[in-house]
């Protein structure tokens, strides 16, 4: 996978005291579904900063050992292809402050059309109100932002299968558009263990749900979460802290499932991101 690296300096509007920030962007040519890797190496610590991208505005939320604030911006698998733009503000602490707007390409991307055929029973869960719950209960645990980053490097494969479905494809249930798949379908055999991608905290851990199945989420800090559904057994406790390649779980086919399988996805502030993207990170 080539890796473009983008480079810039900003320039202050305000205040002439201290240098503007250095930004990294890590790839500035990405497709849509991958992730835009922020950093800002500034001078000193920063009161506030953050980046304005594709209608949301996202905080650096974290300044790390080497004195840089990171930030993982996700590319919506619907942006389309072409020139876009962001915008990224910071204040030091006497009050200079500044932006600048750079320029990002986002380049094309197919993610092709599947269909699925499914019993009225399983079709109505969809828009079940018993539903509402889950939802809200999985929303909840993909808003969290951990201002600690607790993944390190590359994410592993949570389960090794055969990829049943992959990452954006627009989805037609019963013949009409659904949604666009938000993770990767793996299928396997009943019971494979199911793996950690990456060091992380358990933020939701639940056997009751009716759509999904057993999920679980873990929170990886600044914004970054994983989710695994349609488990038949899970071996982890919300709030337990668990390490990249550790048994949280075992594939099943709990909720709305045609076989055994894992849908495994990753978000990037509540942004669905492919998770494949992260098995080659440009970074350690």
């Amino acid at each position: 996978m080539r890796i473009w690296i983008g480079v810039f300096v900003l320039l202050a509007v305000q205040g002439a005291g201290l240098a503007a920030p250095r930004v990294t962007m890590v790839p500035d040519a990405p497709r849509p579904g991958e992730v835009i890797f922020v950093t800002l190496e500034p001078e000193q610590d920063l009161l506030r900063a953050a980046c304005s991208w594709n209608g949301r505005s996202y905080r650096f939320q974290f300044r790390g050992e080497d004195g840089r604030y990171p930030l993982a911006l996700p590319v919506s698998a619907s942006t389309k292809p072409g020139e876009h733009r962001a915008t990224v503000y910071w204040k030091y602490a006497n009050g200079e402050m500044g932006k600048e707007t750079i320029a990002v390409q986002v380049r094309p991307r197919d993610f092709g059309v599947q269909r699925l055929r499914l019993s009225s029973s399983q079709a109505k869960k969809y828009s079940s109100p018993d539903t509402k719950r889950e939802k809200k209960l999985i929303w909840a645990a993909l808003d969290r932002v951990t201002p600690e980053r607790l993944w390190r490097g590359s994410f592993a494969m949570p389960v090794e299968g055969r990829i049943s479905t992959p990452f954006g494809i627009e989805r037609h249930v019963n013949g009409k558009f659904s949604y666009r798949h938000r993770g990767v379908d793996i299928a396997a055999p009943e019971g494979t263990p199911v793996r950690a991608a990456a060091d992380g905290i358990v933020a939701l851990a639940d056997d009751s749900f009716l759509l999904h199945g057993q999920t679980i989420v873990l929170d990886h800090g600044q914004g970054v979460e994983s989710l695994y559904l349609h488990l038949s057994r899970i071996e982890v406790s919300a709030g337990e802290r668990v390490a990249r390649g550790q048994v949280i779980g075992r594939v099943g086919q709990t909720g709305v499932a045609t076989g055994p399988h894992l849908h495994f996805a990753v978000y990037a502030y509540h942004e669905a991101v492919d998770p494949f993207f992260w098995m080659d990170l440009p970074f350690h």
